[in-house]
C-alpha cells in the first residue's frame, strides 16, 4: 500500500465551517491522485471512495465535500475555468504571463485558485472522461453544481457577453440601426429566464443561433475590409462564452451529462495557462489578411505584357540609380560619424529617402518584390482555374528583369559618378584600402557574405510584414474613405487636397511603410547588433552591387584592379541577390501557405513540380517566351 497523504478521520476533525486546515486537505488529497499515473488513478479513487462508504462518519464526510465544493468560488469554476480573463489580446496574453511568474496561496478559499494552481493537463480531462458510470454517479452529488450557481454563473456569463459585443467597434461593424435590436442586447435577461425555467430552452437556443448570426457577419466585414487581432479575440471569446452559457442551462435539463461538463472544466483549466494557443488563434485571421493584402501588391510586380517589361525594365535601372547615391552617402556618412547610435540614425535615414524616392517615382527594386510575389503566388495555388507554373515563371521572369536592371543602373551610375568625382577632386571616391576592403568582402568563400546576406533576406521579409499590416489596418479602418469625405479636412485643405491624399493613402501608403520599416531595419539592426558584440554587416544586392562599383573603380583608376577580384566579387553580388530573394520569397511563402490553409501536402506537390520543371526547362525561369 502506497502511504497516502489524506486521512478521513482528520478531515472530519477539522473545526466546521471553511478553514485552512480542510483546504490543505482536500488540495493534498487531489494532488495525490493527480501525481499518480492515470492508469493508477481510477483503481485508487474506487479504493478511496470505497473508505469513505466504510467510514462511520460516511454522510458526515460526504457533506463536508459537498459544503467544500457548494463555496462561493464554485460560481468562477463555472463561469471562468478555460475562459479567457480579458476582452483583449494584449491584456490576455499579460494575465496568462503573469500566472506563470506571480506566486499564489492555494488555500486562502478560492476554489477556483485552488483548482487553476494543480496544473491540470489534457491527459487529466481525458482520464475523467475515461471513468466508469458508477463511479461518476458516486461523486455527482458533491460536484453537480446546485440550482442557485447555475443561475448565477449563467447570468454572469451572459452579462460578459453583452459587455464585449455591445462595444463601440463591434456595433459599428454591425447593420443594425439601433444597440436595443442587437440579438445580444436582452441576453442576460433571456439567459436568467431559461436558468429559472428549464423547459424554455428553445427560446435560448433561438437566441444563440441569432448571435452567432450576428457574429458570422461581422466576421465577413471583417475579411472583406481587413482584420484584427483583437478583434478576431473577441470573436472567439463571445462564441466560447456563449458555449459555456449552453453548457450551465444545460445542467438544469434531464438529459443533461454532468461527466462532458466535468471534463469540458478539466480541459480548461489545462488550456487557461497556455500562451502560444491564444495568440495563434487569434493571429492566423490577421495573418491571413495580411498575406491577402500583400499579394494584392504582388501582382503589381509580375509583367503580363511588352510594355509592361519595357516599363518595369526602366523602373529597376532608375532605382539601381538612385541606389549609387545611397552607397556614396552610406560611405560618407560611416567616415564621418563615429557614434554607433548616430551611424545607425544615418544610415536609416539615407536607406529610408532613398526608397521613399522609388516608391514616390513607381521605381522596381529588386529584393523588395519576393515577399509580395509569393503571397501572389500562394494566391494563384487557392484558385483551381490558374495555372500555378505558369504564375511562378512569370513571378520568376519579372524578377530576373528587375534584378538585372537593379545591377546595370546601380554599377553604371556609380561608375560615372566616380569618375565625375575624380575630375573633380583629382582622387577617386573611395582609397586605395576601402577599395580593396570594399572587393574582398564580397568575396563568397572567404568572407561572411552569404550569412549576412541570408539575415538582411530576413530583414527583407519583415519589412514585407509592415507592408501588408498597413494595407490591412488602412483598409479596416476604411481610412481612405474617412480622408475622401471628412468635413474637417475638406474644408481646411480642399475637396481635392483631401482626394489626393485619399489617394495616395490608398496605393502608396503600405508601400511607404513598408520602405520606411525597411531602412530602419537595414540602417540600425547590425549597428545595434553590433553593440553586444555579434558582427553583423548588411549584404543588400543592389547596395552591394553600387559599392562595388566605387570600388572597382577606385581600384582600377590605381592600376591595383586584377581580373580574379572582379570575377569573385561580381560571383559575390550575384550570390547575395540569390541569397536575399529566396530568402524572403521562402519565408513569405511558408507564411502564406499557413495563414491561407494550403496543406503541406498541397505545398510539396507544387514544388516537386517547380523541381522537375527547373532541371527540365531552367530557362523558363529567367526569360519570357521560352515555355
Amino acid at each position: 500500500m502506497i502511504a497516502t497523504p489524506y486521512r478521513l478521520d482528520d478531515l472530519v476533525a477539522f473545526p466546521p465551517g471553511p478553514s485552512r486546515e480542510r483546504a490543505t486537505w482536500v488540495y493534498s488529497a487531489l494532488r495525490f491522485f493527480l501525481d499518480m499515473p492515470p492508469a493508477s488513478r481510477t483503481e485508487w479513487l474506487l479504493q478511496f471512495t470505497a473508505e469513505i462508504d466504510a467510514h462511520p462518519r460516511c454522510y458526515e464526510i460526504r457533506a463536508i465535500l459537498y459544503d467544500f465544493w457548494s463555496h462561493h468560488s464554485y460560481i468562477r469554476v463555472i463561469s471562468e475555468a478555460g475562459l479567457p480573463n480579458e476582452a483583449f489580446l494584449l491584456g490576455e496574453l499579460l494575465d496568462r504571463a503573469l500566472r506563470h511568474l506571480v506566486p499564489v496561496d492555494e488555500v486562502q478559499g478560492d476554489l477556483y485558485v485552488l483548482l487553476d494552481s494543480l496544473n491540470l493537463c489534457e491527459a487529466d480531462a481525458q482520464w475523467v472522461a475515461s471513468l466508469p458510470d458508477s463511479l461518476v454517479a458516486e461523486w455527482a452529488g458533491i460536484f453537480t453544481p446546485s440550482h442557485a450557481s447555475v443561475l448565477v454563473s449563467s447570468k454572469l456569463l451572459a452579462l460578459r457577453v453583452a459587455n464585449v459585443a455591445l462595444a463601440r467597434d463591434f456595433l459599428a461593424l454591425s447593420d443594425e440601426e439601433s444597440v436595443a435590436k442587437s440579438s445580444f442586447f436582452s441576453l442576460p435577461a433571456l439567459v436568467e429566464h431559461v436558468a429559472r425555467n428549464p423547459d424554455d430552452f428553445p427560446q435560448w437556443e433561438a437566441r444563440r443561433d441569432a448571435c452567432e448570426a450576428q457574429l458570422r457577419e461581422i466576421t465577413q466585414l471583417i475579411e472583406e475590409r481587413g482584420s484584427s487581432a483583437n478583434m478576431i479575440f473577441r470573436i472567439r471569446l463571445l462564441r466560447s462564452l456563449l458555449w459555456r452559457i449552453q453548457q450551465v442551462l444545460n445542467l438544469e435539463r434531464k438529459d443533461s451529462e454532468s461527466r462532458k461538463f466535468a471534463v469540458s472544466i478539466v480541459h480548461g483549466f489545462a488550456t487557461q495557462r497556455k500562451i502560444a494557443s491564444v495568440v495563434s488563434a487569434s493571429t492566423r485571421r490577421l495573418a491571413r489578411s495580411v498575406v491577402e493584402k500583400t499579394g494584392r501588391v504582388g501582382k503589381h510586380y509580375i509583367a503580363k505584357n511588352h510594355a509592361e517589361w519595357k516599363t518595369m525594365g526602366w523602373g529597376a535601372i532608375l532605382a539601381g540609380v538612385i541606389t549609387c547615391f545611397t552607397a556614396l552617402f552610406k560611405y560618407s556618412i560611416s567616415s564621418l560619424i563615429h557614434a554607433p547610435l548616430l551611424v545607425a540614425f544615418g544610415h536609416s535615414m539615407n536607406y529610408t529617402v532613398s526608397f521613399l524616392l522609388m516608391q514616390a517615382g513607381g521605381f522596381l527594386l529588386a529584393s523588395k518584390m519576393p515577399a509580395a510575389t509569393a503571397a501572389t503566388l500562394v494566391d494563384a495555388m487557392e484558385d483551381p482555374e490558374k495555372d500555378q507554373m505558369a504564375s511562378l515563371q512569370a513571378i520568376s521572369q519579372t524578377q530576373t528583369l528587375v534584378t538585372i536592371g537593379n545591377l546595370a543602373g546601380a554599377i553604371l551610375a556609380s561608375i560615372a559618378v566616380d569618375r565625375i568625382w575624380n575630375a573633380v577632386a583629382g582622387h577617386p571616391f573611395l582609397t586605395a584600402e576601402e577599395a580593396e576592403h570594399g572587393i574582398h568582402m564580397l568575396f563568397p568563400l572567404t568572407s561572411p557574405t552569404i550569412p549576412f546576406a541570408i539575415v538582411t533576406g530576413i530583414l527583407l521579409w519583415l519589412s514585407s510584414l509592415a507592408t501588408g499590416w498597413t494595407a490591412n489596418y488602412v483598409a479596416l479602418t476604411r481610412m481612405e474613405s474617412a480622408i475622401a469625405h471628412s468635413l474637417r479636412i475638406r474644408r481646411r485643405l480642399g475637396p481635392e487636397r483631401a482626394n489626393a491624399i485619399a489617394h495616395w493613402l490608398k496605393h502608396h501608403a503600405a508601400g511607404s511603410a513598408g520602405y520606411i520599416v525597411l531602412g530602419f531595419l537595414l540602417g540600425s539592426v547590425p549597428i545595434l547588433v553590433g553593440l553586444f558584440g555579434i558582427p553583423l554587416e548588411v549584404r543588400h544586392v543592389t547596395l552591394g552591387a553600387a559599392g562595388l562599383a566605387y570600388a572597382w573603380d577606385a581600384a582600377r583608376l590605381t592600376g591595383e584592379l586584377r581580373g580574379s577580384d572582379v570575377f569573385w566579387s561580381f560571383v559575390g553580388v550575384v550570390l547575395v541577390g540569390l541569397c536575399n530573394i529566396l530568402t524572403s520569397f521562402v519565408l513569405s511563402f511558408l507564411l502564406a501557405v499557413r495563414a491561407r490553409d494550403i496543406g503541406e501536402a498541397k505545398a510539396r506537390r507544387f514544388l516537386k513540380d517547380v523541381g522537375r520543371k527547373l532541371v527540365s526547362h531552367p530557362v523558363t525561369f529567367l526569360l519570357p517566351g521560352f515555355d
